[in-house]
């Protein structure tokens, strides 16, 4: 009997595990290989979509058309069918939409199922042409069928589902019942029907962007607070002020002219007042600017039916918490709300349930937590701060680094040390953080948008709903602070049903806190090692101290590779020599402060 068959007795070879191990054995191919003649870019240097791409093979060609004919009839036969015989459980079971409320409302699949009139055929219209959009995705078929039945709601989607567009068809299609063209409604503060919270300029920016798009060729107005001029006039000088003694000394003719002059300020104002007051559909803001617009009497809330706070749970955080509620006192009672966000924490969740109607409803679709599942993650420990500047350069060497690339850290200091560095690289490379003035800010993002620069890094600022959809990398130099913030940084990419990368550093300071980003990874549905699944995870107290106060971290400036400490180690060694080395004045100098001692 065979000695190594008895010794291998019961055991298995598993083929698929060790498959490379198997094909190194494999004879080689004979068939020669042809060197490619095509001229077409590849994909990897097609930074923003110029080349078309190569011929496919007939197979392939007619694969694609046969499945893009069976989608096609499936979505015209869903359309056809009436509201009734639609199997909504299906549908939702499909879309992953999981809605808990009091008899929730059914979802509209497609424009065929919303009111039909001349509103609708006009969205419809700039959404398929102007857009180049199809069919709603999950969380807006879940929202239209909501928000149409005047009912508050608490939304949570993954980054780039359509959110933005969530909410601004069922606000043009229902304040359109509000408008009027009586000359009334077109004098006095401004009054907008329904209002949409932003926590930063940028994102209030980019609504607008989108809402314009979508009602081209409409009388709607959709306004930012602040922009253009718009909402800024100041209180008109009182006529019965007192004048100083400096007036009164001036004469009767100096009097008449200052009564003037402030008399035609006042008429300029009030016809500035006249052309930006009544009614506005839709108003865009931030939370402190629309305070102060409240309280000076420059906008008007009472006719507002409708409130939409996007980014949700940032707007129920510590420092925008009293805004939002003080907000909602000046609201009437009736006016529906809508909170959108991609995290929704339970203490954010169970807060934001307390300014709504016993009546809403809860709509999440896929996990709570989870980051786009078109993202593909990767975690790299890098060991120190040091090795953070190298690890980046390595990328870039090795071919990952293709731009369009995010980049964030925790702050702005470390912000500009790493552009500095990747300037001296030779890469197009530019800044967006809290320092730099709106228009600068502008700038940066248009030259972003362009293709002009090729990296932007940012802090937190442009973490969220920020919407750049060609970009292919988000690097997170830096840990993030939470889940929330983990997930908001990587949205920037994977948009619209596009792949993308996230790649995050992790010290060894930044071990305790992995097991945060682990879950998330994990309900994305993303390959997670065995070891990071049995790390222990923080403590509540712990994830706390991480929100209000980030790992202290190393300048980048002081760290190995950058050009400022390779320019400080040499000015040392020179001075080293300078003063004799280490066996000459230095050690003398050692040597008589430990004979003081």
């Amino acid at each position: 009997m065979d000695a190594f068959k008895i010794l291998a007795a019961g055991t298995r070879f598993d083929r698929r595990r060790f498959n490379q191990d198997i094909q190194a054995f494999e004879p080689k191919s004979q068939t020669p290989r042809v060197a490619s003649t095509s001229t077409v870019l590849p994909s990897e240097l097609d930074f923003f979509g110029n080349v078309t791409a190569p011929p496919e093979s007939t197979e392939t060609a007619s694969k694609k058309r046969k499945k893009s004919k069976s989608n096609h009839q499936q979505q015209q036969q869903q359309q056809q069918q009436p509201p009734e015989a639609l199997d909504y459980a299906t549908l939702l079971r499909t879309k992953r939409i999981k809605c808990t409320g009091d008899d929730v409302p059914n979802p509209i699949p497609s424009w065929n199922h919303l009111p039909q009139n001349a509103q609708t055929t006009l969205l419809h219209n700039n959404w398929t042409t102007k857009m180049h959009l199809h069919e709603p995705t999950g969380i807006q078929m879940s929202a239209w069928g909501i928000m149409l039945e005047n009912r508050d709601l608490l939304a949570c989607a993954p980054t780039g589902s359509g959110k933005t567009l969530s909410f601004l068809v069922p606000l043009l299609l229902s304040v359109t019942l509000s408008t009027s063209d009586d000359p009334s409604t077109k004098k006095g503060p401004i009054a907008p029907r329904a209002i949409i919270l932003e926590p930063t300029r940028e994102l209030a920016m980019q609504v607008q962007r989108e809402a314009l798009a979508l009602s081209q060729g409409s009388r709607w107005k959709i306004r930012v607070l602040g922009e253009d001029g718009f909402g800024d006039g100041q209180k008109p000088v009182k006529k019965n002020k007192k004048r100083s003694k400096a007036e009164q000394k001036g004469g009767k003719e100096r009097s008449e002219t200052t009564e003037k002059g402030a008399e035609e300020a006042e008429l300029l104002l009030e016809e500035k007042q006249e052309e930006e007051g009544g009614v506005v559909e839709i108003l865009i803001s931030t939370p402190l600017r629309l305070i102060y617009s409240i309280k000076s009497s420059q906008v008007s809330v009472v006719g507002t039916s409708h409130l939409i706070l996007d980014e949700s749970d940032k707007l129920f955080e510590l420092n925008f918490l009293t805004q939002t509620d003080e907000i909602i006192s000046h609201l009437p009672s009736t006016t529906q709300k809508a909170m959108f966000s991609a995290t929704l924490p339970s203490s954010i969740e169970e807060l934001a349930k307390t300014v709504m109607k016993p009546s809403l409803i809860r709509a999440i679709v896929g996990h709570k937590d989870a980051a786009n599942d078109q993202i593909d993650q990767t975690l790299l420990f890098v060991g120190a701060e040091d090795h953070k500047l190298l690890s980046l350069r390595t990328l870039i060497a090795q071919g990952q680094f293709t731009p369009p690339v995010l980049i964030f850290v925790q702050s702005i200091l470390r912000a500009k040390e790493l552009a500095t560095e990747l300037v001296l690289d030779g890469i197009n490379v530019d800044t967006i953080h809290a320092e730099r003035t709106a228009a600068e800010r502008d700038a940066a993002v248009q030259a972003f948008a362009q293709g002009k620069v090729w990296c932007l890094i940012a802090t937190d600022v442009l973490g969220r709903g920020v919407d750049f959809r060609g970009v292919k990398l988000v690097i997170n130099y830096d840990f993030p602070q939470s889940a929330g913030s983990y997930v908001h940084r990587i949205g920037r990419t994977g948009r619209a049903g596009n792949p993308g990368k996230a790649i995050t550093f992790f010290t060894q300071a930044d071990a305790p806190y992995l097991k945060i980003i682990v879950n998330v990874m994990r309900s994305s549905g993303c390959a997670v090692p065995s070891y990071m699944l049995d790390l222990k995870a923080p403590s509540q107290d712990d994830k706390k101290r991480l929100r209000l106060k980030p790992v202290g971290r190393k300048d980048i400036s002081r760290t190995n590779g950058s050009g400022n400490k390779d320019a400080r180690d040499r000015k040392g060694k020179k001075r080293q020599r300078i003063m004799g080395g280490e066996e000459g004045v230095f050690k003398k100098r050692k040597e008589k402060i430990q004979i003081e001692e």
